[in-house]
C-alpha cells in the first residue's frame, strides 16, 4: 500500500521556493506556540496579563438591532484569528491545511454564549449563513434555544462567503456534509436540537461549491472531494510555485454580494432576517448599501442595518 503524503510546514519548507522556507519553518514553530498558549488559557483569569495580548472582547454589544430590518452578525472567533493574535504572525500567503476553514476557538464559542440572550429576543424570519465552519458554528451556537428556531429558515448561503484569498477562507472540499453532521451531534451531546440548515442554495455538486461560485470548476476536474486530492492540488498551485493564495478576485466578490443584496429588494416581511458572514464581506455590505457603521467589526459583532 502506498503511503501518504504528509504535508507538514516542514516537508513544506522543503519544496518550496527557497526564498520562502525561513517562513514554512517559522509557520511551524508558531502553530505550536499559539497551541501551547492555549492549553495556557484554560487556566487563566479573565484579568491576567498574559490574555491582554489576545485583544479578545467576549462581550458583545449589539449596535442598532431594534429598529432595524437586517441583522449582520461577524462570526465568533476562529482559530485563525487566535492564531493571529497569539503569534502575531502575518504571512497570509502561505499555505497550511491546519489554518484553511478553521473552527471556532473556544473562547469564540464563549463569544456566542454570551450573545446569545439577545439574539433569542429577535425575531427572525430567516437568517442567511456562510457555508464555512466557522459561520455555521457561530450561527448553531447562537440559535441553539432561540424560542423561534423551528420557524426560523436557515439557508447556507455561498454568495456570502469569505472572499477567497488567503489560506483562511479557502472550504475544505468534501467537508461541508460532515460540519453539519459534526454540528447537529455536537448540539445533541449539549441536550440541544439542531438547526436545519437549508442547502437549495448549494450546487448540485455541492462539495465544490466554492470553485463553482468563482466560476472554476474546470480547474477541479477529476479531482476527488477528499483532502489528499486538495492539499496536492494546493501544494502543486501554491507551495511549489511560490504564489500568493488568491483564488478570487475584489470585483467577483462585490459582484457575488450585490447578487446577494438584490434579493431584498422586494422583501415584504415584517420579521428581522439575520446575516452571518465574515468582515470582507460585511465591508462589502455596508459599502453597497452606503452604510455607515461606528464601531469596528471584531470577531462577535451584531450590527443592524436596513437595506
Amino acid at each position: 500500500m502506498q503511503q501518504k503524503i504528509v504535508f507538514d510546514t516542514n516537508s513544506l519548507s522543503q519544496i518550496c521556493p527557497v526564498e520562502q522556507r525561513e517562513s514554512y519553518i517559522l509557520l511551524g514553530q508558531k502553530l505550536q506556540e499559539a497551541k501551547d498558549f492555549e492549553d495556557k488559557l484554560h487556566h487563566m483569569n479573565d484579568e491576567d496579563h498574559e490574555w491582554d495580548k489576545l485583544q479578545i472582547q467576549l462581550d458583545c454589544t449589539p449596535h442598532n438591532i431594534k429598529n432595524s430590518k437586517y441583522i449582520i452578525v461577524r462570526h465568533a472567533l476562529a482559530w485563525h484569528n487566535y492564531f493571529k493574535r497569539a503569534t502575531e504572525f502575518r504571512d497570509r500567503n502561505i499555505y497550511s491545511y491546519e489554518l484553511m476553514d478553521p473552527p471556532l476557538h473556544y473562547l469564540g464559542k464563549k463569544q456566542c454564549e454570551k450573545m446569545r440572550p439577545e439574539i433569542n429576543q429577535i425575531e427572525f424570519d430567516r437568517v442567511y449563513i456562510s457555508p464555512l465552519l466557522r459561520t455555521i458554528q457561530t450561527a448553531q451556537l447562537l440559535f441553539q434555544d432561540h424560542p423561534q428556531k423551528d420557524q426560523i429558515k436557515f439557508i447556507l448561503c455561498p454568495h456570502i462567503s469569505e472572499k477567497i484569498s488567503s489560506q483562511y477562507s479557502i472550504y475544505k472540499w468534501g467537508n461541508l456534509t460532515n460540519i453539519l453532521q459534526d454540528v447537529q451531534s455536537e448540539s445533541f451531546n449539549q441536550n440541544n436540537s439542531p438547526i436545519k440548515f437549508d442547502i437549495s442554495e448549494l450546487p448540485f455538486e455541492k462539495e465544490f461549491w466554492q470553485f463553482v461560485l468563482i466560476g472554476k470548476q474546470e480547474k477541479i476536474q477529476g479531482l476527488k472531494p477528499c483532502k489528499e486530492d486538495q492539499e496536492q492540488f494546493l501544494v502543486n498551485k501554491f507551495v511549489k510555485k511560490g504564489q500568493n493564495i488568491t483564488l478570487e478576485k475584489t470585483k467577483h466578490a462585490e459582484k457575488r454580494v450585490k447578487v446577494f443584496l438584490e434579493k431584498f429588494k422586494n422583501n415584504q416581511t415584517n420579521s428581522k432576517i439575520g446575516i452571518v458572514s465574515h468582515s470582507q464581506i460585511i465591508k462589502l455590505i455596508l459599502s453597497q448599501t452606503n452604510k455607515i457603521v461606528e464601531t469596528k467589526i471584531r470577531n462577535g459583532t451584531v450590527i443592524g442595518i436596513d437595506i
